[in-house]
């Protein structure tokens, strides 16, 4: 017996130590897994946990409480915001800005479900997390929005209002691609997402071209 239990204990795998950068890439792989499941709002810490392949104390050690998780997950993962507040440094109001801002919208909710699962999260919870991470966004594009107010000051164009518009258009059809087809766009479809696409580069146009005009009738003035 003694022997036996000998061979068992040279037979047992060694317990391999962790760092905390691969336990910390262990909870976030396991949340993505979790919430492409069962979305955010649904997402059990448990199961995080169980995935992840740590103890409870493991995990509250790191974050202190679920509300950190969340803040900190939602920073990793709203990508879009994160190019908005890179782009708000170095953008000049241009047209190719602004495209590129629109579509980079319009291609993160296409290819990270785990960003479209965020934003679904905010808009049908109401709670301090969601308020807190709706309001950071603001607070952080409005100095690009500022800058774009600049450029459109003398058209006779609200870009506040326009864009506030197109944001929520995209948010919106992205949330509804899955219940039906809108005005007969599928977004599903590669053909859907493209004329999306195509839309918004031709609305971006239109904009600018109004600025453009009154540039030109200021010099023929």
């Amino acid at each position: 017996m003694h022997i036996g239990l000998m061979e068992n204990e040279k037979t047992k795998k060694p317990r391999v130590r962790r760092t905390k950068v691969a336990v910390a890439n262990a909870i976030k792989e396991a949340a993505v897994k979790e919430i492409k499941r069962k979305g955010f709002g649904n997402a059990l810490v448990t199961n995080i946990m169980k995935g992840a392949k740590i103890e409870p104390a493991v995990f509250y050690k790191r974050y202190e409480n679920l509300e950190k998780f969340q803040d900190e997950f939602v920073r990793d993962y709203d990508y879009w915001f994160d190019d908005i507040i890179s782009r708000g440094k170095t953008d000049d109001a241009t047209q190719d800005g602004y495209t590129q801002i629109m579509q980079g919208l319009l291609k993160s909710l296409l290819c990270n479900p785990v960003m479209l699962e965020l934003l679904r999260w905010e808009v049908a919870e109401d709670n301090e997390t969601t308020r807190r991470t709706a309001m950071l966004r603001e607070l952080q594009t409005l100095p690009l929005a500022e800058k774009y107010a600049g450029r459109f000051k003398d058209s006779g164009l609200d870009i506040a209002a326009i864009s506030s518009l197109l944001v929520g258009g995209i948010y919106y059809l992205m949330l509804h691609r899955d219940r039906s087809p809108f005005s007969g766009i599928d977004l599903n479809t590669k053909a859907g997402a493209e004329r999306i696409s195509k839309a918004l580069d031709a609305l971006s146009q239109l904009l600018f071209s109004q600025v453009q005009g009154e540039k030109e009738s200021e010099r023929k003035d």
